[in-house]
């Protein structure tokens, strides 16, 4: 079940998205693209219509908080954020443009794949809710 699900990684550390691409495809996962930066993000969202995008805040050209506002306009797409600043003001702005979750760096795979998990099954309950209403006829 897992690999039917498309998930992009943004981060500007290479490592870190090498690191984050691989805890997830040896646990199943189908991540479909990685960029380094938030207009990325926001161009491989176009390409891929994933289901997931796991993203950083803190990006050069463009950070991950207008990434995700002009991803909102456009997908239906969840929208992980991690980052290695952990204050209340960041935490407040990401809830406001409507992010999943929000992990803090460096993220261990017994965080990173609940939060994965969790976020996953919530959107295919989603999407088998609105199938159901619509065979429903509602």
């Amino acid at each position: 079940m897992r690999h039917r699900f498309r998930i992009i990684i943004i981060d500007d550390d290479p490592i870190t998205r090498m690191d984050l691409v691989e805890m997830l495809q040896e646990e199943g996962y189908n991540v479909v693209a990685d960029g380094k930066n938030g207009e990325e993000a926001v161009s491989l969202t176009q390409l891929w219509d994933p289901h997931l995008i796991i993203m950083d805040v803190k990006m050069p050209v463009m950070d991950g908080l207008t990434a995700t506002g002009i991803i909102r306009a456009q997908s239906d797409a969840s929208i992980l954020f991690l980052t290695a600043y952990s204050q209340k003001d960041m935490i407040e702005k990401a809830k406001t443009k409507g992010v999943c979750g929000y992990l803090v760096k460096p993220v261990m795979e017994e965080e990173l794949l609940p939060a994965v998990e969790t976020i996953l099954l919530e959107k295919q309950n989603t999407v088998k809710k609105v199938n159901r209403n619509k065979s429903n006829g509602a």
